[in-house]
């Protein structure tokens, strides 16, 4: 158990430590360090009791050797009621404070009309339960007479209760604000994962810390007729689990889930960081062949474009070698065009960020595709109200068209054709969705739509770049793309911005 502590705070640093800007992080080591203070103050307060038989040898792991040592070591037990509150009250407040900041509004000013009365709470009740406090009142009260002590010792009742009922409504409030996040969140892939990796990892840490310290935090020391001279009370141990002896395997199998949840939270951040780096290697790759073949093949079409001209001037008479001279050039033109703008997309871009509302790139879209083809019905629905987010409206605005223009293509020869254009925030993302009611794609090709010259169409200024690009503005933004496709039945582009 003590051991499994400490490797559960190991791992814990291993696989959050690149991410201490976030402040959900900072919460979720208040978890882990109010677990950790409660669980070693119990061990060494219960040493000033010698309970080795009665409760440490069947729950706690230690040896008797060891045991001995604590014992004989004879720690300050104020000191160590004070810090195994302070441990109950840290790990109960930061669950909360964990949930609130990783549920509630993105804005930190917002979120600190919550943080402050949080705190001031559990600042009070970590002062109301600190053993030289506490002595002092009860002091106080004991010295003014028999109604006076009765009156406080009623008072000090009703805190005690209501401290356990809040400690436990704490949790339980932590925990559904994370369930209510989960399920409102639970069609976007990647949040619904992370959401249940932290739903994992958080129910064992809250199981044990329950059954360990269910009454806790409490006053431990109870004043006497001597000042000089008080008593210690040893905590309640009578618990179900601990009485039929399985409390020992509810704790390592509670601590296995949370090392296996972190380890998958941390496999999953890695697989998708593999994927990006997979993607964007292909993009370098194909980069590199795009610049030697554009150079070649814009050689041969200079080439005939030159001698389609010094064809028109000699058959200037012949209208129809004219008309076939004029389609030849325009082809070379078109292909010369599709080659510049498929090198440049596959090449190094340059971002000029700026703050900018989430419908701004779908309308600069919709306004270039204004001439497409009216028979496909585009609706949009702006479900954020204003929302914020760093962006290249330039480039973010190409991403949305170049969506929205494959859905309209797969939509061609479809009478009852559709899109759909959803702006909504997804906790602290900006989700754009674009849905179509076309074909679909087919499964053996979902996992190919972002590599570059990939393409089911069969269209000669379709090169399959249009969605490699995309990739790669979206994150170089920080941002995520996903598509989701039914053959026959649709396709949904939804890419997430941060939100500021």
């Amino acid at each position: 158990m003590i051991y499994l502590s400490i490797v559960l705070l190991l791992l814990t640093i291993a696989f959050t430590y690149k991410r201490l800007n976030s402040l959900s992080t900072y919460f979720l080591y208040g978890i882990i360090i109010g677990w950790l203070l409660s669980f070693f103050s119990y061990i060494f307060y219960m040493s000033s009791f010698n309970v080795y038989f009665e409760v440490v040898s069947k729950f706690y792991d230690f040896s008797p050797g060891s045991w001995n040592r604590l014992v004989l070591e004879n720690f300050n037990p104020s000191v160590q009621i004070r810090l195994m509150n302070a441990g109950v009250i840290l790990f109960s407040y930061s669950f909360l404070l964990f949930s609130v900041s990783y549920t509630m509004s993105r804005r930190k000013l917002k979120n600190l009309a919550i943080y402050i009365p949080i705190g001031i709470l559990a600042l009070l009740q970590l002062l109301y339960f600190d053993p030289a406090i506490n002595l002092s009142l009860q002091n106080r009260y004991y010295d003014a007479g028999y109604p006076q002590t009765l009156a406080f010792n009623e008072i000090r009742d009703i805190i005690n209760a209501a401290s356990m009922v809040l400690k436990h409504g704490v949790v339980i409030v932590a925990f559904l604000l994370l369930f209510i996040h989960f399920f409102r969140n639970v069609h976007v892939k990647f949040l619904r994962r992370y959401m249940l990796y932290h739903l994992l990892c958080l129910i064992p840490a809250a199981a044990i810390h329950t059954i360990m310290f269910y009454w806790a935090p409490k006053v431990l020391v109870k004043a006497t007729f001597i000042r000089e001279f008080h008593n210690y009370l040893k905590p309640q141990t009578s618990n179900i689990i601990y009485d039929i002896n399985i409390f020992p395997i509810v704790s390592i199998v509670a601590l296995g889930t949370m090392i296996f949840t972190f380890s998958r939270y941390h496999s999953m951040e890695v697989h998708y960081r593999n994927i990006n780096a997979d993607i964007n290697k292909r993009i370098k790759t194909a980069s590199l062949g795009v610049k030697a073949f554009t150079h070649s093949i814009k050689n041969h079409l200079l080439a005939i474009k030159s001698e389609a001209e010094y064809l028109k001037e000699k058959l200037a008479d012949d209208c129809e070698a004219l008309y076939s001279l004029d389609l030849i050039m325009n082809s070379c033109l078109m292909s010369y065009d599709t080659l510049s703008s498929a090198s440049s997309k596959l090449n190094s871009i340059s971002l000029t960020m700026e703050l900018a509302k989430l419908h701004v790139p779908v309308e600069k879209a919709l306004a270039t595709l204004a001439s497409s083809d009216s028979r496909v019905s585009i609706q949009v629905i702006r479900e954020s109200l204003g929302s914020k987010a760093y962006m290249d409206i330039a480039h973010m605005s190409e991403v949305c068209c170049n969506i929205i223009t494959n859905a309209l293509e797969s939509l061609k020869g479809q009478s009852d054709g559709e899109i759909v254009i959803t702006i909504e925030d997804q906790d602290q993302w900006g989700a754009i969705s674009i849905q179509d009611n076309g074909p679909g794609i087919a499964p053996e090709h979902i996992n190919d739509v972002f590599s570059p010259f990939f393409s089911t169409k069969a269209s000669s200024s379709n090169w399959g770049v249009g969605l490699s690009y995309c990739h790669k503005i979206v994150t170089a933004h920080n941002g995520k793309i996903e598509v989701e496709s039914n053959d026959k039945k649709g396709t949904t582009f939804t890419f997430f911005l941060p939100l500021v």
